[in-house]
């Protein structure tokens, strides 16, 4: 059963809509405006997924992984780099502060939606079909 997804962007408008087709998606949903929100959320309600935009402003998304890094808040949250660039470097560090992936920003909703769902497992509100077999 997937659980909570904190997404962490400073753009209102961008964080809006990943929210909100998320929440479409059956999925449940905390938001974060900056990296220092988005810690103080992580100890809060212990997402499942952290949806995290690398450039904020207070603390950028490679530093919210740094405060993680060996916390009990971080054991099991699987967290996903999202970035209007894909530069090896940002993501190579991402990836060596547990980062589980790294998204580019040019991905459609639908996209999002369907990595989120491979990444977590269906949202308890999806539609689920019987298999053939």
């Amino acid at each position: 059963m997937a659980g909570l997804i904190l997404v962490a962007e400073d753009d209102p408008d961008l964080r809006r809509l990943y929210v909100e087709s998320l929440r479409r998606a059956g999925y449940q949903v905390a938001e974060a405006s900056d990296g220092a929100e988005a810690v103080t959320q992580i100890r809060s309600c212990r997402p499942d997924l952290l949806l995290l935009d690398v450039w904020m402003p207070v603390l950028n998304g490679l530093e919210v992984l740094e405060q993680l890094s060996n916390t009990a808040e971080a054991v099991g949250l699987k967290v996903i780099l999202l970035s209007h660039q894909g530069d090896a470097d940002t993501r190579l560090e991402g990836f060596a502060f547990g980062a589980v992936d790294y998204w580019t920003k040019d991905l459609s909703l639908d996209e999002l939606t369907a990595r989120i769902e491979q990444t977590l497992g269906p949202s308890p509100g999806a539609a689920h079909f019987p298999s053939d077999d």
